[in-house]
C-alpha cells in the first residue's frame, strides 16, 4: 500500500495567507496617503496577524508559505511607512506652530490685536453706563 505524502485538503494556512497579503497590500496602498497613513498601521497589524497564523498554519500542514510571507512583508513595509508618516506629521505641527508664534511676536501681531480688544473693552463699557 502506498503512502500518502500529500498534505490534506484541511486548514492549512491558505486562505488567511492570502488574507493577510490583501490587507499588506491594501496597508502599502493607505500608507502612501498622508493623512490617513495611521489607518495603514491598523491593516497592517491584522495582515501581519493573519499572516503569521497562516505561517504557523502551512509549517504544521508542511504547505507553501508563499502568501503568508508576502502578507509578513507587505505589513511590515506598510507599518514602517505608515509611522514615518506619523513622525512627519507631528514634526510638521510641532515645527509650524513654534514657526507661526515667532512670527506673531516679530510683526507685532499680537501687540495689535491686544490694543483691538482693549479699545473694544473700553468702548462696550462707555456704552453699558448704567442709567439712574
Amino acid at each position: 500500500m502506498e503512502q500518502n505524502t500529500t498534505t490534506p485538503a484541511g486548514n492549512n494556512g491558505k486562505g488567511l495567507g492570502i488574507a493577510g497579503m490583501i490587507l499588506g497590500i491594501l496597508a502599502i496602498i493607505v500608507s502612501f496617503v498622508p493623512c490617513f497613513g495611521w489607518w495603514a498601521i491598523v491593516l497592517a497589524v491584522v495582515g501581519l496577524i493573519l499572516s503569521a497564523v497562516s505561517m504557523a498554519q502551512a509549517k504544521k500542514a508542511n504547505a507553501p508559505k508563499g502568501m503568508a510571507i508576502a502578507g509578513l512583508i507587505c505589513s511590515i513595509l506598510a507599518i514602517i511607512i505608515g509611522s514615518i508618516w506619523i513622525f512627519v506629521i507631528a514634526k510638521a505641527v510641532t515645527e509650524g506652530g513654534s514657526m507661526f508664534k515667532e512670527a506673531m511676536e516679530k510683526s507685532g501681531a499680537m501687540d495689535s490685536l491686544t490694543k483691538a480688544m482693549d479699545q473694544l473693552k473700553q468702548l462696550t463699557d462707555t456704552l453699558n453706563v448704567p442709567q439712574q
